[in-house]
């Protein structure tokens, strides 16, 4: 897995914007279906069943054409099957890691797919099956207007089918991913939007759509596109540089149950991502550990707010310098973190170089890890 450092360098990086769009996960077996016969699950490597859509394309843009292969046309008849989407599909389906919602995401970007991935599906068929309960699960999930991405490749003496669905709420005007320093890109909906770009040094602008600017720093850049009630687009943009093999960390990541250990697991993961952004990490401090506590509480009970949380950390002796409080819920400590990493709110403060100790508190339960952390200067 490359670290993001191993690209040119971006100078200091602390992007900005909102991503608070519910997804949702639904990672099944097809138990329903036909069981494989003899020999399905041997460990022969995964393979393409002839030509996938492909798994990598510079231009953020939607394309609406009919699979290659015979099969899952068959199966995607009736819907929107959208090429880039079916690309990172693809990218699941050819690789053996774990396919989680959070893995989908970044595929889809690398794939040129620009809006979030609301479902993810995966599963065994015996080769040449018709995969009847995905489709009655698609058919469960997918609402009007949704965009599938769906492929089957070869694993062992099986075909493993892999469906993504993603529910865009407006349409933004395609835009290459990859940028020349000094490049004006032009950001455009078809309906009312605003938009949000944080350059690799912090510098935000917030405009209303339709809007220019000009991409004058080398690094990773972070964009979003919001409508009136939802987020459209949330996408990095790689300005002088290459894009990125994959995510900081490696994901799913292991599964942590005692509540301490997923709090230095996920302070841990943070300082990490700061290491590979170029910015200092961060120290463990007990008192910021100890004021997270109350946070968690407010945040599981509905009840957690940024500015007051703020507020506390001050009147709690940290005025020397900035603070900041974070949060994020997943199915593990990585997944949580790489969440916050692809929320530039959070994101923001995560990557602060102003922040040098940090503490954080967190709960485990059967339906994944809350975390709540604390950042200050010193």
């Amino acid at each position: 897995m490359g670290r993001l450092d191993d690209y040119p360098a971006r100078g200091g990086y602390r992007p900005c914007v909102a991503f608070g769009a519910l997804v949702l996960l639904l990672l099944l077996a097809l138990s329903c279906a036909p069981k494989p016969g003899p020999g399905v699950g041997s460990t022969d490597g995964v393979v393409p069943i002839g030509p996938l859509p492909a798994v990598e394309a510079l231009m953020y843009t939607t394309g609406h054409t009919l699979p290659k292969d015979d099969l899952v046309a068959q199966v995607a008849l009736g819907m929107n099957w959208e090429e880039g989407l079916s690309g990172a599909a693809a990218a699941l389906a050819i690789d053996e890691t774990a396919i989680t919602l959070e893995r989908a995401q970044h595929a889809a970007h690398r794939a040129g797919y620009p809006y979030q991935v609301r479902v993810v599906s995966s599963g065994l068929m015996e080769v040449g099956e018709h995969p009847n309960a995905l489709v009655r699960t698609l058919n469960t999930v997918r609402r009007q207007g949704d965009h599938i991405g769906l492929v089957r490749a070869r694993s062992g003496n099986a075909d493993k089918w892999v469906a993504l669905v993603a529910s865009p709420v407006d349409a933004l005007k395609p835009i290459a991913r990859e940028q020349k320093v000094g490049a004006k890109i032009e950001i455009q909906t078809s309906g009312p939007s605003t938009w949000m770009l944080v350059s690799p040094s912090g510098v935000v602008t917030s405009e209303q759509s339709p809007g220019t600017h000009i991409l004058d720093e080398q690094g990773e850049w972070w964009m979003e596109v919001d409508g009136v009630s939802e987020t459209i687009a949330a996408i990095p943009l790689y300005v002088g540089m290459r894009t990125p093999p994959g995510p900081v960390f490696e994901l799913p990541g292991r599964v942590i149950e005692g509540p301490v250990e997923a709090a230095i697991e996920a302070l841990s993961l943070v300082s990490e991502a700061r290491d590979a952004f170029n910015v200092p990490r961060l120290r463990e401090d007990g008192t910021l550990e100890t004021l997270a506590q109350y946070p968690l509480e407010l945040l599981l009970s509905d009840k957690w707010d940024r500015e007051s949380g703020h507020g506390r950390l001050q009147a709690a002796g940290f005025i020397g310098g900035p603070v900041g409080q974070v949060h994020c819920h997943g199915h593990t400590v990585a997944a949580c973190v790489d969440g916050m990493l692809r929320s530039g709110r959070e994101r923001e403060y995560l990557l602060n170089p102003a922040f040098r100790v940090g503490g954080a508190a967190a709960q485990v339960s059967t339906d994944g890890v809350t975390v709540v952390m604390n950042l200050a200067s010193e």
